[in-house]
């Protein structure tokens, strides 16, 4: 996913990719080499997951202390793009330096995988609604101006198991999704009756 002043484009089929400046990965807000930037102070802290939603897909009951990072961040030279709140199951609590704020965007889940989880794979789950009073304000967007939500779920290569859940939040006009459809092997070959069928001898018209 590309993000910025031009409603770049998100090709689906995304590849989650080495991060070149640093130790970590680049998911699709990045499928272009550019430099991002944080909007406010990280912030890394074990608090209570109240969210129902978010506590299903990590497999923890809600009201669960589980360890929270929450950034706002977005490439150099435009305004906040993207908050991101990520939560780390708590059998991932002692993995050293995971509660640091400085691990930075993606460096994290590279030391979850040192951790004894690689390899994490990951599941991206997409939907528009309106944002909140504070998610607006820290796009610096009205209220009115629908969101992005897209929920990442990884899951650990260790145990089969969710080890973080990620939401992240994208002001609409600021990206845009483009699918790529591919055919399933039900689908790969022609119809029978309608090969080599003339538009003008189509019984269909």
């Amino acid at each position: 996913m590309r993000y910025g002043t031009a409603r770049p484009r998100r090709p689906r089929g995304d590849l989650v990719k080495r991060n070149a400046a640093a130790t970590g990965y680049s998911f699709p807000p990045a499928t272009r080499q550019e430099v991002w930037r944080q909007h406010t102070v990280p912030v890394a802290a074990v608090e209570p997951l109240n969210d129902p939603r978010i506590a299903e897909l990590l497999k923890v009951e809600p009201g669960t202390r589980v360890l929270r990072r929450f950034l706002v961040s977005g490439p150099e030279g435009e305004s906040p793009v993207q908050v991101s709140t990520s939560w780390i199951h708590p059998r991932a609590a002692a993995v050293p330096g995971l509660d640091s704020p400085a691990a930075g965007p993606g460096g994290w889940q590279h030391r979850l995988e040192v951790g004894g989880h690689w390899p994490i794979t990951w599941m991206e789950i997409h939907r528009a609604r309106m944002p909140s009073t504070r998610e607006a304000a820290l796009l610096e967007v009205a209220v009115s101006l629908p969101v992005l939500e897209i929920i990442r779920v990884g899951t650990s290569g260790d145990d089969g198991e969710p080890v973080e859940v990620t939401e992240c939040v994208v002001a609409s006009d600021r990206v845009e999704t483009i699918h790529i459809l591919h055919r399933d092997e039900s689908a790969r070959e022609p119809w029978p009756e309608v090969i080599n069928v003339r538009a003008e001898d189509d019984p269909e018209r």
